[in-house]
């Protein structure tokens, strides 16, 4: 084999191997354009070395010529410097620890919508030295937009399950639960609480006179004036079934407690709904039991408080109607 033909033999190999390096690159190309998720690889200054269409379109809203060579500072029109320093950091922290980096954000894209995306990024290196870092984006959007939707629909299950339908008050199953948190609080902190059992006067003959359909309207309205009377983000208020109320509410002093029924009471009254039976009123009216729990006595359950609460009603409604029986339990 002469020198000559050695030379040419050198420079097809050469050919053969500079024409697969390109062919190699414009394979590796189209697959990172053909990829639907937003890819990129950076120098160690952050400057990017190549992205693909996904990450020029749908990010940043340029062509990739104009993205090559430039880091996020170089482009200001199109990444606030607040959030240029949020990536340089992360990236920093990547460089000082080679590896893999896995974290989410949201990302203002190029058509001004705002999206969730996981980051995957890890550093490329060679002899040692780190040289850069690629990165790809996943977009989860639709992922937390179901998560989201779905935590709505289990609050509003759970609302449901503690709710009573007709009057938007707690339900009697959210009344117990509250009761045992509020008693074993009492006994924790010494932190005193009311609970008072309110009854509509003669509801039986308002349905009877008027029908259910009204009857369950007046339900409503007497809830709703309960509503705006305790107010306190410690009051809870439960419809307990039939015509009968629960208020669960601290208590500053027991002459503030009764202050407080008796402001229902007459706001009740002062609603000027008409009363099927007028030998009290001719408005309707409700009674009261109060019960102010000021101690944590040991003996105390929530089945023997709440007995002792409806005795007070029945003394109410025995004594006349229209009325607030109070007693202190300590």
């Amino acid at each position: 084999m002469t020198i000559g033909s050695t030379q040419k033999e050198l420079e097809k190999h050469l050919k053969f191997f500079n024409d697969s390096l390109k062919s190699n690159n414009s394979f590796l190309q189209t697959l990172f354009d053909t990829v639907p998720n937003p890819m990129f690889y950076k120098d160690r200054k952050g400057k990017y070395l190549y992205c693909n269409d996904a990450f020029s379109k749908t990010i940043l809203g340029i062509s990739k010529e104009e993205i090559e060579g430039k880091s996020l500072y170089d482009l200001p029109d199109l990444i606030p410097t607040e959030y240029a320093d949020i990536y340089y950091k992360m990236d920093e922290e990547l460089f000082n620890n080679p590896g893999v980096q896995n974290y989410e954000t949201k990302v203002k894209c190029a058509d001004s919508q705002v999206r969730h995306y996981n980051f995957y990024k890890a550093t490329f290196v060679e002899n040692d030295d780190v040289l850069g870092l690629v990165g790809v984006m996943l977009d989860i959007t639709s992922y937390k937009e179901a998560l989201e939707e779905l935590d709505n629909k289990n609050k509003l299950l759970s609302s449901l399950s503690n709710t009573d339908y007709l009057t938007n008050l707690g339900n009697r199953r959210y009344f117990e639960n509250i009761f045992s948190k509020k008693l074993a609080h009492l006994k924790r902190t010494n932190q005193e609480f009311s609970f008072a059992l309110v009854d509509i006067d003669f509801f039986k003959d308002y349905n009877d006179t008027f029908g259910h359909q009204r009857g369950d309207e007046v339900l409503a309205e007497v809830a709703s004036i309960i509503q705006d009377t305790l107010t306190r983000e410690n009051d809870f208020c439960f419809r307990l079934g039939g015509e009968e109320f629960g208020l669960l509410f601290n208590t500053n002093s027991v002459e503030d407690s009764f202050f407080l029924m008796e402001k229902l009471r007459t706001k009740i009254i002062d609603k000027k709904i008409e009363a099927a039976n007028n030998s009290i009123s001719q408005y309707l009216t409700v009674s009261i039991g109060l019960g102010n729990i000021l101690k944590a006595n040991r003996d105390f359950t929530t089945r023997d408080l709440y007995n002792k609460v409806d005795k007070l009603l029945y003394e109410s409604k025995e004594n006349g109607r229209n009325q607030t029986r109070v007693k202190d339990f300590i």
